[in-house]
């Protein structure tokens, strides 16, 4: 019973893992969007601030804490076992939900970088006299072909570290 405890416990620490790392890391991005276009608003400012120091201490303390705690707390490393030559397959057999995820990832993201690219089209159009509004639809506009980038070139970076 002990055994299925501490299984259990490794299960939620590799979920909170997996979900938790992407989720505090984009948080901790929409931090710096926040302080990058709060202008002179103190509390948009403030919650971007926030965010960043939340966010990346939380992003850091769930992917490296559980290391620490086993490093400090148990008497032999984890190794590698034969049937787990590298890294990677010992990482795949542990979340086989990793590549659900990028594929999901994947298909979710080539409708959304579309219409992000013609709303940017859009709103650069509409706003012929608001220079404000015209900056943010350029930068749609530009921003969406880099989202495009990083949803095909993440997953393939990551299948090689």
């Amino acid at each position: 019973m002990f055994i299925n405890l501490i299984n259990g416990f490794h299960q939620v620490v590799r979920l909170v893992q997996v979900i938790g790392i992407p989720v505090m890391v984009l948080l901790f991005l929409l931090g710096f969007v926040l302080i990058l276009t709060s202008g002179k608003n103190p509390f948009r400012k403030r919650r971007g601030y926030i965010f960043i120091i939340i966010f990346g201490i939380g992003a850091f303390a769930v992917a490296y804490l559980p290391a620490i705690i086993h490093n400090y707390t148990v008497d032999q490393p984890l190794q590698l076992t034969d049937k787990h030559k590298t890294v990677k397959d010992y990482v795949d057999s542990a979340t086989p939900i990793g590549t659900i995820l990028f594929n999901a990832l994947f298909y979710v993201a080539i409708p959304i970088t579309g219409f992000m690219f013609y709303a940017g089209v859009i709103v650069r159009f509409m706003a012929p006299k608001n220079p404000s509004r015209r900056r943010k639809g350029i930068g749609l506009v530009l921003f969406a072909p880099l989202t495009m980038f990083f949803v095909y070139i993440v997953p393939k970076i990551l299948v090689y570290i």
